[in-house]
């Protein structure tokens, strides 16, 4: 009897081990789809109006890589510190976030801005860099963020964050891993297409909303 229970033990350790193995190469394959994606637009030398395009496709790609539901870009305006809401995307777009502005500092965006690090937050609540007005304006529950800055040439170009895992689960490490790759990559990348005056940096849009 205590064979057959110690069978069913190990076997349902060893599913629950292939389940996470199958979700790793989930992102990993996502992860290499993204990096395609954005040499591919390297290629393409986009022109100033594309970009806003461009910035979709790495948000986009950013959102799949690591399998999150909804996700934001935001950049910094150089004169006031804030970040600006650029772009929002995923399974709840609320579109009334653009042009919204984070305060210098605040917020797990504001301190990977600051730092220049990536960080996960799987439990918002108890994360003391939360910032929870955001919420509260658009009626969202955020509960688990992984955010990641774009830098490029040294400089600090912007910050994607992927909120909410699909299916309830949590960020990994790998997750962060990941997003910090692909956002090194695009920082380098939207650099690049600025220094050889393809495209100008994307100024943030002004607005007297300060929530």
């Amino acid at each position: 009897m205590s064979n057959g229970t110690d069978n069913t033990s190990i076997l349902t350790q060893l599913q629950a081990e292939n389940r996470l193995l199958q979700r790793e190469a989930d992102n990993l394959r996502r992860f290499l789809t993204s990096i395609q994606k954005l040499i591919d637009a390297a290629r393409s030398r986009p022109h100033e109006s594309q970009t806003l395009e461009l910035l979709e496709q790495v948000l986009d790609n950013a959102l799949r890589a690591i399998n999150a539901r909804d996700g934001s870009l935001l950049a910094p305006d150089d004169k006031t510190g804030e970040l600006v809401f650029i772009l929002v995307q995923g399974d709840e777009p609320h579109k009334e976030l653009v042009g919204k502005r984070l305060p210098a500092g605040e917020g797990i965006a504001g301190w990977v801005a600051k730092n220049r690090r990536s960080t996960i937050v799987n439990n918002v609540t108890i994360d003391e860099r939360f910032y929870p007005n955001m919420d509260e304006v658009i009626e969202y529950k955020t509960k688990s963020i992984a955010a990641a800055p774009l830098i490029g040439g040294g400089r600090m170009l912007g910050v994607v964050e992927a909120l909410n895992k699909r299916d309830g689960q949590l960020f990994t490490n790998g997750n962060q891993t990941l997003l910090s790759l692909m956002c090194r990559y695009a920082g380098e990348l939207l650099y690049a297409v600025i220094r050889d005056g393809s495209l100008s940096q994307t100024q943030p849009p002004r607005t007297s909303d300060r929530d």
